[in-house]
């Protein structure tokens, strides 16, 4: 028994001094770095700093960053997580984030000035909306490569996009238009009365929320008519809407405000005055609270959802832009 194990102990020995030489420090920090981070975490793209923060939700700290393209705008993972594609607007890339290793591995060409990027469930194909010109380019995740361009008519500027299932729904911020893409054409467009930025769907699917200067409109999608409109603030740049579609939580970047808006009752529930500049607003997975980038700022606020109130503010990277949360598939938690 004791020959035994000295013989795996000299060979033990023998492998960990064998692979010595083969470790870097380098990929002792990568994994030291790495064993640090929990399942859930937000990613924050820095416009000034050219990097991505990340947020651990259980401490509210940073606790690794990523280097990117030249002023990262908004980013979107795959469903396993192990990937984050960012638009770097400078650049005019899409980078392929590995989130193992926290690092860019490529970038992928497009138009001038990418800004909003969606990915399908299947994590084949990636949308990428460019503000300095008129087409979405769609993006074959398996060859990394663009392999078509939409066009969304001359003058257009797309800005934000939104996969509703086959349905792509794309924003253009020059014309006060929303656009209906279905199978790479477009097929319907729904006018808004002033510049259109983030656009999301209710649980069915069959109503359009969008986030215009003062006002947040909602189009019915099947006949393409307006159905609703109700003011939130200067400049809705973002919202969420929970999960009971009872609340809209929406970022006013221009006023400086967040409000909290009662869908059911359709009343402002309470509005937050002098926040600086709120841009894109994320849930954590519970809906508890809403986390929400500071654009003129090195923060992140954290609205509780309970008291409707900012509860901390995280420092990231100057001029923070888009959120996005990473959590494993089945992770839950308190988070």
């Amino acid at each position: 028994m004791k020959h035994n194990l000295l013989i795996i102990a000299l060979i033990f020995i023998s492998c960990s001094l064998a692979g010595c030489a083969m470790v870097t420090q380098d990929e002792i920090d990568e994994q030291n770095k790495a064993s640090q981070l929990t399942s859930v975490q937000f990613y924050v793209p820095s416009e000034a700093d050219n990097k991505i923060s990340i947020i651990d939700i259980r401490s509210s700290k940073v606790v690794g960053e990523i280097e990117t393209g030249e002023k990262p705008a908004n980013l979107v993972f795959s469903s396993t997580m192990r990937r984050a594609y960012v638009a770097n607007q400078n650049s005019s890339t899409v980078g392929i984030i590995n989130t193992q290793s926290l690092k860019m591995t490529k970038e992928i060409e497009v138009g001038p000035l990418p800004h909003g990027i969606a990915i399908t469930p299947n994590n084949k194909t990636l949308y990428v909306t460019t503000v300095g010109d008129q087409y979405v380019y769609v993006i074959n995740t398996e060859q990394e490569k663009v392999v078509n361009q939409i066009d969304l008519g001359k003058g257009a500027k797309t800005n934000y996009p939104y996969l509703n299932g086959d349905q792509l729904i794309v924003s253009d911020h020059e014309n006060n238009r929303v656009y209906l893409v279905e199978n790479n054409k477009l097929t319907k467009t729904f006018e808004t009365s002033s510049t259109p930025r983030v656009i999301k769907t209710n649980n069915n699917g069959n109503q359009l929320y969008v986030a215009t200067s003062e006002q947040v409109e909602v189009f019915d999608i099947p006949n393409g008519e307006k159905v609703a409109q109700f003011k939130v603030g200067e400049g809705v740049t973002d919202f969420v809407i929970t999960e009971d579609g009872s609340k809209l939580i929406s970022t006013n970047m221009e006023g400086k405000s967040i409000t909290i808006y009662d869908l059911d009752n359709q009343k402002i529930i309470k509005k937050l005055d002098n926040i600086s500049t709120p841009k894109h607003i994320s849930f954590n997975r519970k809906q508890t609270k809403a986390y929400i980038t500071l654009n003129g700022t090195n923060k992140v606020a954290v609205l509780n959802m309970e008291t409707n109130e900012i509860v901390e503010e995280i420092t990231v990277g100057d001029a923070p832009h888009g959120i996005q949360i990473k959590a494993l598939p089945g992770i839950g938690g308190s988070c």
